[in-house]
C-alpha cells in the first residue's frame, strides 16, 4: 500500500464543517413483512471518516451531506418502511484508528459502513466491512481501488475516478491550452501519481508533447519535503503551454505557489484534489488556475440538485461549502437507499448487486453507473473551473472523450 502525506494542519479547521453528522432516528412502521424484522431498530449507516487531520477538508463536508440525505429520506418514509440513522466516529485521518472504528460499527449491525475520500487511508476499514459482508462507500475516492481488483466485491465509490479526471484534464488542456505540457507530479499518494500517469498517456494520445515530468513529494504534516526550485526551473526552461499539477493541500499549494513566485504565468491545470479556495488563503492574485472537479460550489453551477444541496448545506452548517466533493456524501446514501429499494434488502451482496445495475442513475452527483468489475465512475460529466483574480467561476461541464487506464 502506498503511503499518504499530510494535507497541512491549517487544513484542520474544515473538519468544522462536519456539524450534524449524527442523528438517530425512530423507525417507521413496515408495510413490507420482509422489512418487519430489520425496522425493530433504524437501519444503521456507520461512517468511519475523518472530521480531524488531512483529509477532513474532504470527508467532513461530504458526512454532512450524508446526514442532509439521510433526513430528507427519512423524511419521505425512509427505506423498505425503515428508517435510517447515521453514526459519524471521527478516524482523525488515520488508518489504525478508522480499522478499529469499522470493527464498532460492524458489530453494532451497520448496513452500510463510510469510509475516508482515500483508497490508501481507508483500506483497512472498507476491508474490515467487507469480510463482514457489509456494503462500503467511499464517498469521493478518486481511484478505481475501490473495488473486485484490489479485493472489495463490496466496495464502492461515489467519486469520479482518475480515469475519467485525468482525461478530462488532459483533453481540456489539448483543446483550449495548448498542444506542449510540463507535468508536477506529487510521489506521495497514489491518487496524484497515476492522475499525472493518465493525464500523460491522453495527452500523448491527443497529439500533445509532454515537455518533462517534474516530480515531487509531501510530508505527514502536508508540506513539501524539499522545495521545488529545481523543478519550477526546469519548468521554464521547459516553455510550456499548460502545467499539469497533479497534487493537493497543502504541498500542492506550495508548489503552486513557488510556479507563480518564480514569473511562471504559465496556466495551471489540476483535479479535484486541488479544489476549493481555503489552501490560498486571501491570495487574490492567482490567474489562469484551471479545476476539475464534482461541481461548482460558487454560486454558479447549472446543476439544480447541486445549487439545492449547498443551499442545504449552507443552512445546516452556518457556512457555505469548501469543496465540492461533498456533493457525493449525499449521493453515497442515495445510492444506498435505490439499491435497497430494487433489492428489497440491506443485504451487502444484495446491494452490491444492484448496484452493479446501475446505469446513468440520476444522483445528485450526476449520473452514476457501476458494472461488475469497475465499481467507480469513469464516464461522469465532471466540472471545469477558472481562477481568475483569485476567484473561482464555472466554465463547462465535460465528460472524458476516452477515459484512460494508465499503465504506468
Amino acid at each position: 500500500m502506498k503511503f499518504s502525506k499530510g494535507l497541512g494542519a491549517v487544513l484542520v479547521t474544515a473538519a468544522l464543517f462536519v456539524a450534524g453528522c449524527s442523528s438517530t432516528s425512530s423507525s417507521s412502521e413496515s408495510e413490507a413483512p420482509a422489512a418487519a424484522a430489520a425496522c425493530e431498530a433504524p437501519i444503521l449507516i456507520g461512517a468511519a471518516m475523518a472530521q480531524t487531520g488531512f483529509m477532513s477538508p474532504f470527508d467532513a463536508p461530504a458526512l454532512t451531506t450524508a446526514q442532509i440525505a439521510v433526513d430528507k429520506i427519512n423524511a419521505e418514509g425512509g427505506v423498505n418502511g425503515c428508517q435510517l440513522s447515521l453514526e459519524a466516529v471521527d478516524t482523525e485521518t488515520n488508518p489504525d484508528k478508522g480499522q478499529q472504528i469499522a470493527t464498532d460499527f460492524i458489530a453494532k449491525g451497520a448496513k452500510l459502513l463510510l469510509v475516508t475520500c482515500d483508497a490508501d487511508i481507508n483500506a483497512k476499514s472498507a476491508q474490515v466491512a467487507n469480510t463482514a459482508g457489509v456494503l462500503v462507500i467511499a464517498p469521493c475516492v478518486g481511484s478505481t481501488a475501490m473495488g473486485p481488483d484490489n479485493g472489495l466485491p463490496l466496495g464502492f465509490s461515489l467519486g469520479s475516478a482518475v480515469p475519467g479526471e485525468a482525461a478530462i484534464m488532459a483533453e481540456y488542456a489539448f483543446e483550449n491550452l495548448g498542444k506542449t505540457a510540463t507535468l508536477f507530479k506529487d510521489m506521495s499518494i497514489a491518487y496524484t501519481t497515476s492522475q499525472c500517469d493518465a493525464f500523460e498517456a491522453r495527452f500523448k494520445e491527443l497529439g500533445g508533447t509532454v515537455k518533462s515530468v517534474q516530480q515531487f513529494s509531501q510530508t505527514q504534516a502536508g508540506k513539501l519535503d524539499k522545495p521545488v526550485t529545481a523543478q519550477v526551473a526546469n519548468a521554464k526552461k521547459d516553455g510550456a503551454a499548460v502545467i499539469a499539477l497533479c497534487s493537493y493541500p497543502g504541498g500542492g499549494a506550495e508548489a503552486q505557489a513557488a510556479i507563480r513566485g518564480a514569473g511562471l504565468n504559465t496556466p495551471i491545470i489540476s483535479g479535484f484534489g486541488m479544489d476549493g479556495a481555503f489552501w490560498r488563503a486571501a491570495d487574490s492574485t492567482l490567474n489562469d488556475f484551471y479545476v476539475v472537479t464534482y461541481a461548482s460550489v460558487w454560486g454558479d453551477d447549472p446543476n439544480p440538485k447541486v445549487t439545492d444541496l449547498l443551499a442545504a448545506f449552507q443552512t445546516k452548517t452556518g457556512g457555505p461549502a469548501g469543496t465540492s466533493g461533498l456533493i457525493t456524501g449525499a449521493s453515497s446514501v442515495e445510492a444506498f437507499a435505490l439499491a435497497a429499494t430494487r433489492a428489497a434488502s440491506f443485504d451487502g451482496a444484495a446491494l452490491a448487486g444492484e448496484m452493479e445495475k446501475f446505469v446513468n442513475e440520476d444522483l445528485t452527483a450526476g449520473p452514476t453507473s457501476f458494472d461488475s468489475t469497475l465499481h467507480v465512475n469513469v464516464s461522469r460529466p465532471m466540472a471545469v473551473l477558472k481562477i481568475t483574480d483569485g476567484k473561482n467561476a464555472f466554465v463547462e461541464y465535460r465528460a472524458a472523450v476516452k477515459p484512460t487506464f494508465p499503465t504506468k
